[in-house]
């Protein structure tokens, strides 16, 4: 099945643009609660694979022998913001592996903070890899090295023991079979995985039930980021505002190029969304909407993320030029 239009954009009552993808939402046992589109289109998890990812800290045993807090776990599972909170944490985890910046293989990138990175512009400093949004899933790759003894040279590669290893991690937690899913390369130079979104949401939903009947590892992921919905990623994100304005209720994680998905521990669902064009602005109508209609949120939060993140198209004059209308 293609994908089908999720999000009209009016211009007046006119359709101006249209925003297609595909949505699914099942149980921890693979039933499917609600499809639109196709849930079997293979999409690539990009950062959505982050909490997956984080896993394999906690099952290769890195967590216990380094002593990871659940705050320096959440920055593991996320797409940080780049603030001095989140990079002093990350210079932490750093100290207690034994590894310096230069380690890192995620690239350099200015913070997301807009503030943060004005700031290091007035001072004349330059940002580092720890102001890489993807810098916290680097450190737990490299703690996994130190854990079990490999070489933490050329970890970012895919025939590296480690990615070997989170690779065997990620499927298993996501119940997929080799033949069915895609390596390619990630933003940040680690491999990622193109695979049917059915399976992500299956992965979240697992994970949902994993967090609500206390089972250890899955657990520890998901506690870390309901405890630390701000330090994983950061205000204004779309991840931590449904976090928050549900209090925890709904665990989430966003990704490039339109994907996002999240957890609903006390319901034991997975939901997970693609939008085809990469388009940001579409995930979080959607998102709520479902979320809504299926009465995993209120309406006072689904009015509070609303607020957020607007329905109304403006121009700079503030002058209202159309909607986002959820199809």
């Amino acid at each position: 099945m293609a994908d089908v239009e999720l999000v009209h954009v009016m211009r007046g009552e006119e359709i101006d643009c249209v925003h297609r993808g595909h949505v699914v939402m099942v149980n921890s046992i693979g039933e499917q609660i609600f499809e639109r589109g196709d849930g079997s289109a293979t999409v690539f998890m990009r950062s959505l694979a982050k909490p997956f990812q984080a896993l394999a800290v906690v099952e290769s045993g890195a967590m216990e022998k380094f002593g990871f807090t659940s705050a320096e776990l959440a920055l593991m599972c996320g797409s940080h913001n780049g603030t001095s909170e989140q990079t002093q944490i990350l210079e932490g985890v750093m100290g207690k592996i034994g590894v310096q910046i230069s380690a890192l293989q995620c690239g350099t990138s200015s913070p997301i903070d807009r503030k943060t990175a004005e700031q290091l512009t007035v001072s004349g400093q330059k940002p580092n890899a720890l102001h890489h949004p993807c810098s916290g899933k680097h450190l737990g790759m490299l703690a996994i090295c130190k854990a079990r003894g490999w070489d933490t040279e050329g970890y970012s590669h895919a025939h590296h023991p480690v990615q070997r290893y989170i690779t065997d991690v990620v499927y298993t937690a996501l119940r997929v079979d080799d033949y069915v899913s895609n390596l390619a390369l990630d933003g940040c130079g680690v491999p990622t995985y193109g695979l049917p979104l059915g399976n992500i949401a299956l992965g979240f939903a697992l994970c949902a039930s994993a967090a609500r009947d206390n089972e250890s590892t899955k657990q520890s992921v998901m506690r870390a980021m309901q405890e630390h919905p701000v330090l994983m990623s950061g205000q204004r994100r779309m991840d931590t505002a449904l976090m928050l304005a549900t209090n925890g209720r709904v665990i989430a994680k966003d990704g490039t190029e339109g994907i996002f998905g999240c957890a609903v521990p006390d319901k034991g669902v997975g939901l997970a969304i693609k939008i085809s064009d990469g388009s940001s602005r579409a995930i979080m109508p959607v998102v709520t909407k479902v979320l809504r209609d299926h009465g995993f949120i209120s309406v006072e939060e689904a009015d509070q993320l609303t607020a957020q993140f607007p329905l109304d198209i403006k121009i700079h004059t503030g002058e209202r030029a159309g909607e986002m209308r959820v199809i």
